[in-house]
């Protein structure tokens, strides 16, 4: 059953054809049911005589959508390398690279192009010309590209649906657990197409002591829960599973030149829970759907939104026993993009120019690494703030980290005896209360030291006598 969202998803882009539109695109997070919604306006389109070609350019993609239309009871074929053609389905499942290479005597009425933020690239622009031109409908849930530019040369509108929030808020995604244990300097590492340059991020985050960083914290907030790291390079990943696999860890490596059956092994092993990370590189940032997934660990330091929402966006679906999705972040992502469930509008016209001052807001905890959006409290480890504002995250490095954390055990002792004053200058069960509420305490608190006042006072009145 199509749940509220998708309904008016589905009546907006109906809307937008019939407003002369060609080329809109549905814009919804990991978790709104993209797929789903999209099965079902192509099981509209086929009732109406139209060809239908479902476009994308991974192989996890493809087998996820082709087993999502089977379960739809839609019918469909294959261009894709590996499968079996059938030319005569109303509806084809599309590898991007195998179209490349033929020619279609029958064209689509309707292409669905998914992660359609790549679509702007020569191979889809031939695919799509070569069927036609026909109307298009592009799925993203980060409708922007890593060079800035905008969709607008491909595509005519947004159509919005939910946010990340929204969903985890109505109980649709796990909510997120975020911490940033470290942050490596970026400062000298140069930019290239958009993003850090590879080679130079290779170089500065393969080195054991970030390794041995995730595994420690993997070790001491997650340990054996399904978890998937994200890597700079083939190398790095294999470092890193390596790393996971001789702390006793069932760790496997792979990336976009891993065999077919390794892709397969890594992707139900960690479904079946034959294995507790899979470190990738370049890879498995879309299409890849174990709703058990407990841990994201970002390695890979990237200026791209898409990567880091998509990335994370592999831990937020919903499990049995999971409780939430814990990510640990050594690549210091967001610092650069924010909290990955804050509401952000999206444009066809490309990304503005940063400022310093469109910096995201964010606040680190001293005491546990949790980041949040500003808050006097940390909603990880109940650490009060104190009114010292600082300018952005402290970046600790090395000895740096010991300095931190004497400086915050200091802080620390003087908030306890600020906290120890004000509740000994509450005098009723209502002051007690207003304070348990401000600090989020348990319900119950401010009754029990009420009650050992009143024992203390007794025991104190038969002492005297």
């Amino acid at each position: 059953m199509l749940r509220p969202h998708q309904v008016k998803a589905i009546a907006d882009v109906r809307s937008a054809y019939a407003s002369g539109r060609r080329a809109p695109i549905l814009c919804a997070p990991t978790g709104a049911g993209k797929t789903f919604t999209a099965a079902e306006i192509i099981r509209s389109a086929v009732a109406k005589g139209n060809r239908v070609w479902f476009l994308a350019h991974l192989r996890e993609i493809l087998e996820d959508t082709s087993s999502r239309l089977k379960r739809a009871d839609i019918s469909h074929g294959f261009i894709m390398s590996g499968k079996p053609r059938n030319l005569y389905e109303q509806v084809q499942v599309v590898s991007v690279q195998t179209a490349m290479r033929r020619s279609f005597a029958v064209k689509p009425g309707l292409i669905i192009v998914d992660e359609c933020h790549l679509a702007v690239a020569s191979t889809y622009r031939k695919v799509i010309e070569a069927a036609g031109n026909p109307p298009i409908l592009g799925l993203t849930g980060t409708p922007c590209r890593l060079d800035g530019k905008g969709l607008g040369e491909m595509f005519d509108c947004i159509i919005p649906t939910c946010s990340t929030a929204d969903l985890i808020s109505d109980g649709m995604l796990s909510p997120i657990k975020y911490f940033a244990p470290s942050k490596p300097d970026l400062s000298e590492v140069k930019t290239r197409g958009g993003d850090y340059a590879l080679e130079q991020l290779e170089e500065l985050v393969d080195r054991n002591v970030i390794t041995g960083n995730a595994v420690q914290h993997y070790r001491k907030m997650c340990s054996g829960k399904p978890a998937v790291a994200f890597c700079v390079s083939i190398k790095h990943a294999e470092h890193v599973a390596d790393s996971f696999k001789r702390a006793g860890y069932r760790a496997v490596a792979v990336s976009g030149k891993s065999t077919n059956e390794e892709r397969k092994f890594a992707l139900e092993g960690l479904r079946a829970g034959q294995l507790d990370v899979v470190c990738n590189a370049q890879l498995w940032v879309a299409g890849v759907d174990v709703p058990g997934i407990e841990c994201i660990i970002l390695l890979r330091p990237t200026k791209s939104l898409t990567f880091y929402l998509q990335a994370i966006g592999r831990g937020l679906r919903l499990a049995d026993g999971k409780q939430h999705c814990t990510v640990l972040d050594h690549a210091g992502c967001v610092f650069e993009h924010g909290m990955p469930d804050v509401q952000r509008e999206w444009s066809l016209e490309g990304r503005k120019k940063k400022k310093k001052s469109d910096t995201p807001a964010v606040k680190q905890c001293p005491m546990c690494f949790g980041v949040h959006e500003p808050a006097p409290v940390c909603p990880m480890c109940g650490h009060i703030y104190t009114t010292i504002q600082r300018n952005g995250p402290q970046q600790v490095d090395g000895e740096l980290v010991e300095f931190t954390m004497r400086e915050a055990a200091a802080l620390e002792r003087g908030q306890v005896k600020e906290k120890k004053k004000e509740q000994a200058s509450a005098r009723t069960l209502a002051e007690l209360e207003t304070i348990a509420r401000d600090r989020g305490y348990k319900p119950g608190w401010a009754r029990r030291v009420m009650a050992a006042r009143e024992a203390k006072r007794a025991a104190a009145s038969g002492t005297l006598r």
